[in-house]
C-alpha cells in the first residue's frame, strides 16, 4: 500500500483547535491517556479530553516545532508534535494556569494522577540533548495509511540534518514495532501508578 503524499506545513495558532480535533480520537482508547480522563458520561470525557489537549497544543505552539499534514479538503490528517532541545512541555510561568485546569476538569484526584503521570514521563527523559517527539496522531479517517509515520520522517529530517538525536514514548505497544523500523530503539520504561506502562525511544542522529 503506498502512502499517500500530504503536503506537510508548519502549525500556526490558527491551528489550535484542529490539531485539538486529531489528538483527542487519537488517544481516546490509548492504554496510557485514555484513563486520564475517567468520566463515565462520553460527553463530559470529551470535554476533559479536549480541554486537556488544547491546552497542551498551546503550549507546544510556543515553539515553531509542530508540524501538520494537510488532507486534499483543508483538514488536519495528521500532527507531529516536536519540541526543541532544553524545552519544557509546560513553561514554568504556565504551571499555575495547568494545575488550576487539571484541577478543574478532573477533580483532585484525577489531576493527581495527571501531575503523577507527568512525572514519571519527565524523570524518564534523558538528559543528553534531543528533540522530543511529544505527540504523534493520526485522524481517524486517515488511519493506515502510513501518513503519521511519514510526518515523523518528514519533520525529524530537519534534526537529522543538525545532528541531535529523537526521543519520543510510546504509550500504546501496537507502535513500537513502527517506531523500530524508523531507527528507534527501546531506551526504558516508564510504570505508572495504576500499573499502565509506556515504552521510550531514542534514535542517535545519522
Amino acid at each position: 500500500m503506498s502512502t499517500p503524499k500530504l503536503p506537510v506545513r508548519l502549525a500556526t495558532v490558527a491551528d489550535r483547535a484542529a490539531i485539538t480535533q486529531v489528538l483527542v480520537p487519537a488517544f481516546w482508547d490509548d492504554p496510557v491517556w485514555g484513563p486520564m480522563f475517567p468520566a463515565p458520561d462520553e460527553s463530559e470525557r470529551r470535554q476533559q479530553a479536549s480541554g486537556f489537549w488544547d491546552f497542551m497544543v498551546g503550549e507546544a505552539l510556543h515553539y515553531p516545532d509542530t508540524y501538520v499534514a494537510v488532507a486534499p479538503d483543508g483538514t488536519l490528517a495528521a500532527v507531529a508534535v516536536w519540541y526543541p532541545p532544553g524545552a519544557a512541555e509546560i513553561r514554568e510561568e504556565m504551571l499555575p494556569a495547568y494545575d488550576a485546569l487539571t484541577l478543574e476538569l478532573l477533580g483532585a484526584a484525577g489531576a493527581a494522577a495527571v501531575h503523577d503521570s507527568g512525572e514519571r514521563f519527565d524523570a524518564e527523559r534523558p538528559r543528553q540533548p534531543h528533540a522530543y517527539l511529544n505527540f504523534l496522531a493520526v485522524a481517524p479517517e486517515w488511519r493506515g495509511h502510513g501518513i503519521g509515520m511519514a510526518l515523523l520522517r518528514e519533520t525529524r529530517a530537519r534534526y537529522d540534518a543538525a545532528g541531535i538525536p529523537s526521543y519520543l514514548e510510546s504509550t500504546n505497544p501496537g507502535n513500537d514495532l513502527r517506531y523500530e523500523r524508523e531507527g528507534y530503539r527501546p531506551h526504558g520504561t516508564v510504570v505508572f501508578a495504576d500499573g499502565g506502562a509506556a515504552t521510550t525511544f531514542w534514535r542517535d542522529a545519522p
